[in-house]
């Protein structure tokens, strides 16, 4: 079947789908479909998130893949935001290929991500966290087929967007500390100016070591009679935490969904047919969380108390913004990527020597919990199995006046500021930890200061000069589509 043979099966499909419902497929120049499918592993998954392997033995709420396909009957562009901690490239490129050649939609048009949640099986080799190679290889097809629904879900739409502001929940972790109270990174370095935090009121922390974004971007679509399709936020907040002990939970990203649903009134929305779908992408948050070290009191919250709170406050500001917004049934929509190659942080023989020291004295059959242990074990995985470089892949979109753009891993919060203040879409929605997981992206002067975010290990790697190359790269990519 050619394109043209495929746009014509697929307009003959949804002109048949829309009689059925009693709908005039004329009616609108755009469409628009969204789809929930479960990506909840079995119990005894490995849980990514931490610095030793958890073993998961409950399921608290089901994790999803959220997909949203738009089409102007010129192009196509897909979204899938995954409920997980992280999602290296080559299941993403797996799921891509499953996706354009079942869709047609092209790679440069689908954008695939993880929220960031803590609670979920890991799906990249974290820290001591790895992997179910059976349970990736099933993700890869619910990935696929979760796009596959939601163009079957396609109808004639409306869509808006906007921003909205919500300040409260957002604190940088990083700080400034009085000299010499950072403490030693975990090479046995003291050069480390700041520290993650800290702890509540820490006495000896000087004050936050950069800046938040209380930005909040959201795309609303709905039918032309005015249901709700699908609500696309990104907003900069890593997560939040405070699950049981061994339970699986979607963290915030669900609460907030399950939020806006209520907002809504369409509480059950989300399992109707076709399902009302909120959608929770992270924006840069590399170096932000939830933690007011600076007033907030130590507060004892039950599992599960405070991401409800925080998804509460962030979908009224999210709701508010959406029944703000203009609606447009015709709207321009185009995708653009590239591959940027950057350096790794190799140890050299020095640091691999000093390692394999430490975990000759290391207890054996056993998790390392020890910090030093813990790195030594990334210094040695580091220098046996990365190369010297690596590719990574920046992507840009256009929806109308927005455009959205990606960074591969926790990128730092100044970061997606700069991109939208450059950005010459107004406003740019950021979605990090997108096709591809290259863990930290500090920026050149984080890395001056040090800290946690920045010490050599599978979740930091890259090159210092990373952070401004994939800048660039994202501004390269929004200045490459049609404006």
């Amino acid at each position: 079947m050619n394109r043209r043979q495929f746009l014509v099966s697929s307009a003959a499909s949804l002109s048949y789908a829309a009689g059925q419902r009693g709908e005039d497929p004329a009616r609108g120049k755009l469409l628009g479909g969204a789809s929930l499918s479960n990506i909840t592993p079995a119990l005894g998954c490995s849980i990514a998130g931490d610095m030793t392997n958890e073993i998961g033995t409950e399921i608290h709420d089901e994790l999803q893949v959220r997909s949203l396909v738009l089409d102007n009957g010129q192009n196509r562009l897909a979204l899938a935001i995954c409920d997980l901690c992280a999602l290296p490239r080559e299941p993403i490129e797996r799921a891509k290929q499953l996706i354009e050649r079942q869709t047609r939609i092209p790679h440069s048009n689908i954008l695939i991500s993880a929220t960031h949640t803590h609670s979920a099986p890991a799906a990249a080799h974290l820290f001591q966290s790895v992997p179910d190679p059976k349970y990736v290889d099933w993700l890869v097809g619910r990935i696929a087929d979760g796009v596959r629904r939601a163009v079957n879900h396609l109808q004639p739409a409306r869509m808006g967007w906007g921003s909205g502001r919500e300040g409260s929940l957002v604190f940088n972790r990083r700080f400034r500390m009085k000299p010499g109270t950072a403490g030693p990174d975990p090479f046995g370095r003291d050069r480390d100016t700041v520290k993650m935090n800290p702890g509540i009121r820490n006495p000896d922390v000087i004050g936050p070591a950069g800046p938040v974004d209380p930005e909040v971007s959201v795309l609303a679509v709905e039918s032309l009679d005015g249901r709700p399709i699908c609500v696309l936020a990104s907003y900069a907040l890593h997560y939040v935490g405070g699950v049981g002990a061994g339970q699986i939970s979607a963290d915030y990203f669900s609460a907030w969904a399950n939020s806006m649903a209520a907002l809504a009134g369409l509480p059950n929305g989300q399992s109707e047919y076709p399902p009302f779908v909120p959608i929770l992408a992270n924006a840069c948050s590399g170096n932000i969380n939830n933690i007011d070290v600076m007033r907030e009191l130590q507060a004892r919250h039950r599992p599960y108390e405070k991401m409800q709170k925080v998804g509460d406050t962030l979908a009224a500001e999210c709701y508010r913004t959406w029944r703000a917004m203009k609606f447009e049934d015709a709207v321009e929509l185009a995708g653009s990527e590239e591959e940027v190659e950057l350096g790794v942080r190799l140890p050299d023989a020095e640091d691999v020597a000093a390692a394999r020291n430490i975990l000759a004295a290391a207890p054996k059959g056993e998790q390392y919990r020890d910090i030093p242990q813990i790195y030594a074990r990334e210094t040695i995985i580091l220098s046996e199995s990365y190369p010297a470089t690596v590719k990574t892949v920046v992507q840009a979109m256009r929806i109308g006046s927005l455009g959205i753009a990606t960074f591969p891993g926790e990128a730092f919060v100044e970061m997606g500021m700069e991109v939208k203040s450059k950005s010459p879409f107004k406003p740019t929605m950021l979605i990090e930890l997108a096709n591809d997981y290259r863990g930290y992206i500090p920026t050149v002067e984080a890395f001056e200061m040090g800290g946690y975010e920045t010490w050599r290990a599978k979740s930091s790697y890259l090159e210092r000069q990373a952070a401004p190359k994939l800048v660039a790269a994202a501004l390269r990519r929004l200045s490459a589509l049609p404006v």
